[in-house]
């Protein structure tokens, strides 16, 4: 009894020092052990709840997709000032905030993200005309962006999803050039159209009145050689015979009699 006892008041000692962290959706955890080893790093925990002792801490971080806007003012490579403003998506790497947490800390998005960020903006934009920037390569500039903060980010524990250049502000004077170039280049393009479609259309026109030509020439040709078929048989009455004599088969016809079978032809004529 006395054995029972003992062990009913460890295992009420036990609960009584325990107790419970909740992960909620969207988080990943790993646990810190201030008296043993530290954080625990080969042992990502999900979302639940998790039973502890009351001097160990749960850690957690949203590892779900998370965006981060900046505005910088750059150069372009001319020297002209330019005003833009870029987005960034990323989520810390599952099964790896352990290692992020020790690299980095709970301040990563500030200590290194927009350091990086900031840093990328600035190079890849330098490269780069106010025009080219404003109104033609703004994909390819956030392709150049992705491809430095796509390494930079995976070698430290954060997976980097996109870029997005949201705007782009020019001096005044600046932007209404570009505008202006951009229209005069539309109207161009309309113009060019335009005249590709009358060139077709006249083409076309030529084809069907080819095409009338050849029939109306092929028409006469009949009629004459109708009329030259007439005047013969008008000439010359022999010229039917010529015309049978022409379309015979070469087979002699069969006339029968009471008395067996037999032909006649006519070669007087």
């Amino acid at each position: 009894m006395k054995k029972i006892t003992n062990m009913f008041m460890i295992g009420m000692l036990s609960i009584m020092f325990m107790s419970c962290a909740s992960i909620e959706p969207g988080e990943e955890g790993f646990m810190f052990y201030p008296y043993g080893d530290g954080v625990e790093k080969d042992h990502p925990y999900s979302e639940g709840v998790i039973t502890k002792a009351p001097w160990n801490d749960m850690i957690t971080y949203n590892v779900l997709q998370q965006s981060r806007t900046y505005e910088s003012s750059v150069m372009d490579k001319n020297g002209t000032e330019i005003n833009v403003k870029v987005s960034v998506n990323f989520n810390p790497t599952r099964g790896k905030i352990s290692f992020l947490h020790l690299k980095h800390g709970v301040g990563y998005p500030q200590s290194f993200i927009d350091v990086k960020v900031k840093g990328a903006i600035k190079n890849v934009i330098g490269r780069y005309t106010y025009e080219e920037v404003y109104s033609t390569k703004r994909e390819a500039l956030e392709d150049e962006i992705d491809e430095i903060l796509l390494t930079e980010f995976a070698d430290n524990f954060i997976t980097y999803n996109f870029s997005e250049i949201a705007d782009v502000n020019l001096p005044e004077n600046i932007a209404k050039e570009i505008t202006n170039k951009e229209t005069q280049k539309q109207t161009n393009l309309k113009a060019k159209e335009k005249e590709k479609e009358e060139e077709y259309l006249a083409n076309a026109r030529i084809q069907k009145a080819r095409g009338d030509e050849s029939i109306l020439i092929k028409a006469q040709f009949e009629a004459d050689a109708i009329r030259v078929k007439s005047e013969q048989l008008r000439k010359s009455p022999k010229y039917i015979e010529y015309i049978k004599a022409e379309r015979w088969d070469g087979k002699l016809p069969n006339v029968m009699s009471g008395s067996g079978a037999g032909f006649i032809i006519d070669l007087k004529r």
